[in-house]
């Protein structure tokens, strides 16, 4: 029996297929949680030198003489670890060091997921992931916070990566695109209800247990008893009797009869079964697509979590916690649409698109000044504007992260997919990660911090240029071997 026809006779839409989705939702649902905290647990606020507000640039500030604003009623990691003054320095450290981990993490986990499979790489990255989870609960000193931060990083894109393709493996077509991308409505959840939480919560440890190291705790478990592995990719490695296996598991939760007995040997042309970093720029099947991903991914980061930090930077009052609930509505609006519309969209162009929208949306910002912006009013009319521009951006943005997450599925062969996507979007973070440093640099040279990542963010459209088109193409099992090419051989880049 063909793998097509043994996947469709099990069922590539039934029950199993119901319940990955719920499962990697839930896990998508408590990354965010997670790396959203940051937001409102890395908030300064106003302090007091000798009775009057200072900053802590001024050397009349010390930890002997500062208070913190008695309005400031919420216990977060700055004001629990005193992270003032000379302390100041702990803050990027421990709000960008899980980007850090992420891309080394990422990197190494995407290409284990193709030597060792995918669902052994989720458990892993899922179980160190929850050891960081409660590391960062029970951290007493900023130093083990931010071990335990980097230990999550690490761990998280191997977590993270493994869900869209888990289910774009063992589902139908069209389902795939749509859960795929449907789990991507839950990150916007976690994202309101952590505004919501350090609104109506005090202290930030309680977040944490409720929030975040139950639920991971509870997706642990049912991951271990619910997922299996992916018998496509059992398919590509030839452990046929495994994969018969997986499909007689998956016909069993669907309710259907599958009692084959053989299933068709593979008749792929590669020359090799597994495949590295480097292939992704030496084989001219994906190059210039690799590199264009690499651009996308970078410039959707920079965008998303440089304006995270832009809005902690320029908000006043409790703005940042009214704007964290809006973004995540604009962003769960985004989502859902774009769950509902990719069977329909072209991958290149539509992200030529929305980048443009979003890059517009961000130079708009320079109307208040091309020097350094700060909000000067609250409930005022400017703003609304920049809510409402904000949530332009991250509407068009979550547009990008939809399509760029099914169209680098799309692009890899099997034996390359864990290595290709994952590395590619791992690669991308490099964005969030430098993010916070972009946007001190904007400061340092008293330029308009959003207009600046919009111009950073131009890096997108050239990478869309770049990629192949895969709309209502199927996933490609082969890795054609025939084309291979490097770019010294050609001089250049080539899209296709």
């Amino acid at each position: 029996m063909q793998f097509e026809v043994a996947l469709e006779k099990c069922g590539n839409n039934g029950w199993y297929q119901i319940r990955l989705f719920l499962i990697s939702s839930l896990l998508t649902f408590i990354l965010s949680a997670t790396i959203m905290s940051a937001t409102y647990n890395y908030i300064v606020p106003q302090l007091y030198c000798n009775g009057q507000p200072c900053t802590e640039d001024q050397k009349t500030c010390s930890e002997k003489n500062y208070q913190i604003d008695p309005d400031f009623k919420y216990k977060n990691i700055v004001t629990e670890f005193n992270l003032f003054c000379e302390n100041k320095k702990y803050i990027m450290i421990a709000s960008t060091i899980n980007f850090l981990g992420a891309v080394i993490g990422g990197s190494i986990l995407s290409q284990v997921s193709d030597y060792w499979g995918r669902y052994k790489t989720l458990l892993l990255s899922l179980i160190f992931t929850n050891i960081g989870f409660i590391g960062i609960y029970l951290s007493a000193t900023i130093v083990e916070l931010i071990i335990f931060t980097f230990i999550f990083g690490f761990f998280q894109v191997g977590v993270y990566i493994m869900i869209p393709v888990l289910i774009n493996e063992i589902s139908g077509y069209d389902i795939k695109q749509i859960y795929s991308t449907g789990t991507l409505i839950f990150w916007c959840l976690g994202e309101i209800l952590m505004a919501i939480s350090f609104f109506a919560i005090t202290n930030w440890r309680t977040i944490q247990l409720i929030v975040i190291v139950i639920p991971g705790f509870i997706s642990l478990i049912l991951t271990c008893i619910s997922i299996q592995e992916s018998p496509r990719y059992l398919y590509q490695i030839k452990d046929y009797d495994k994969a018969l296996n997986v499909f007689r598991y998956i016909a069993r939760v669907n309710g259907n009869e599958f009692d084959e007995q053989v299933l068709e040997h593979s008749q792929m042309n590669s020359v090799r079964t597994n495949y590295s970093i480097f292939d992704l720029f030496k084989l001219r099947q994906f190059a210039s697509s690799s590199v264009g991903f690499i651009l996308i991914s970078y410039a959707l980061h920079l965008i998303y979590y440089g304006g995270q930090f832009v809005l902690q930077d320029i908000s006043i009052g409790n703005m940042i916690y009214k704007i964290g609930i809006l973004l995540g509505i604009s962003e769960l609006i985004g989502y859902s649409m774009i769950t509902y519309m990719i069977p329909k969209l072209q991958r290149k162009y539509n992200q030529i698109f929305f980048f443009s929208i979003q890059i517009l949306g961000c130079l708009s910002f320079l109307f208040y000044g091309i020097s350094q912006y700060k909000l000067e009013c609250q409930s005022c009319f400017e703003e609304i504007v920049v809510i409402l521009l904000c949530c332009l951006i991250r509407f068009f943005n979550s547009f990008g992260f939809g399509l760029l997450r099914q169209h680098t599925l799309e692009i890899y062969p099997t034996s390359i997919r864990g290595t290709g996507s994952g590395f590619l979007f791992t690669l991308g973070i490099l964005g969030s990660f430098s993010s916070s440093y972009m946007i001190a640099l904007a400061n340092y040279f008293e330029f308009n911090q959003v207009a600046f990542l919009g111009i950073c963010s131009i890096s997108g459209i050239i990478g869309a240029i770049l990629t192949k088109e895969t709309y209502q193409k199927k996933l490609i099992d082969d890795v054609d071997e025939s084309i291979r090419e490097t770019y010294l051989d050609d001089g250049m880049l080539k899209s296709n």
